[in-house]
């Protein structure tokens, strides 16, 4: 449940619609329909040269980046953040620009409703780049033109064989955990999108973050297993876990393809634990779990 509730419904008005909401969930369900990029968006990506696809994903993996920090930052604020923005960081596909705009002008709208919002134009970005790789790989068969070109005279070591088939992977859309091992039993979080799942004594879930297998253990503390057994201590409150020194969990480096900042995990008293990913590849949980949704 959330924590705070707004005492009566909200009115956003954005261009010539309304956005109606008392709190975070159903400001989440009335953008839920915003997430993916609009036909329209789509023909104008699909009108530019491969420098000006290029130039674009450049830009919303950059606004990504600069949302994610922000969101993972302990302390960090979302009117801040929104007052940091300016138009023309904003997309004006679906009225993202507008809603922004609205969200800051209204004193009554709490932290978790724009967080909420934030979280949904962080879902649009993912598939602003999706669909700007689809594009570029369609037009060069699947390889990218800056892609390296392995052949068995170059070469190459197994090690830039399996870079270069990873890249690809991720290129055409492929979730690479999944199809480098065969798992189909485990489903991706949407990114910026939230799992609650209330842990039970020494209750054990597997998860994917990336390529990797890990295993998170409930106990005092709940404890992070990566592939080798070795544990990672992972305590109550919010947790970034990733490969930055930063993070407050800090993977090994050899994790190559885990996001430097990869996942909050944010686990309460009770041993409810919220799993918010932020990753680039991808976190991923065993099907039973993936609609599990933390309102």
């Amino acid at each position: 449940m959330l924590k705070k509730f707004l005492e009566r419904p909200v009115l956003l008005l954005v261009g010539a619609s309304q956005l109606r909401f008392k709190n975070a969930r159903e400001l989440e369900f009335a953008l839920s329909g915003k997430t993916s990029l609009s036909s329209n968006q789509v023909a104008t990506l699909g009108s530019l040269d491969d420098t000006g696809l290029a130039r674009e994903l450049d830009a919303y993996q950059a606004m990504e980046k600069r949302i994610v920090s922000a969101l993972s930052r302990p302390g960090s604020r979302m009117d801040a953040l929104l007052g940091e923005l300016t138009p023309q960081d904003v997309s004006h596909d679906h009225d993202w620009r507008e809603i922004f705009a609205a969200l800051r002008t209204v004193n009554s709208i709490g932290e978790d409703c724009k967080r909420s919002a934030l979280l949904k134009y962080v879902e649009y970005l993912t598939s602003g780049q999706e669909v700007i790789r689809t594009i570029r790989a369609n037009r060069l068969g699947g390889i990218m033109s800056d892609s390296p070109r392995v052949t068995p005279d170059q070469g190459a070591g197994r090690s830039e064989r399996q870079s270069l088939i990873f890249d690809l992977a991720e290129l055409a859309g492929i979730d690479n955990a999944d199809s480098q091992r065969g798992n189909n039993d485990f489903a991706r979080i949407a990114k910026g999108e939230s799992l609650a799942i209330q842990f039970g004594p020494h209750q054990s879930l597997s998860l994917l973050l990336a390529k990797y297998r890990f295993v998170l253990v409930s106990g005092s503390p709940f404890l992070l297993f990566d592939e080798t057994g070795h544990d990672l201590k992972v305590r109550v409150g919010k947790n970034i876990i990733g490969r930055s020194a930063q993070c407050d969990v800090v993977l090994d480096a050899a994790y190559g393809a885990v996001s430097r900042k990869h996942l909050i995990a944010e686990i309460d008293a009770s041993g409810t634990v919220k799993l918010t990913d932020i990753s680039t590849l991808g976190t991923f949980v065993p099907k039973a779990y993936a609609d599990t949704r933390f309102h």
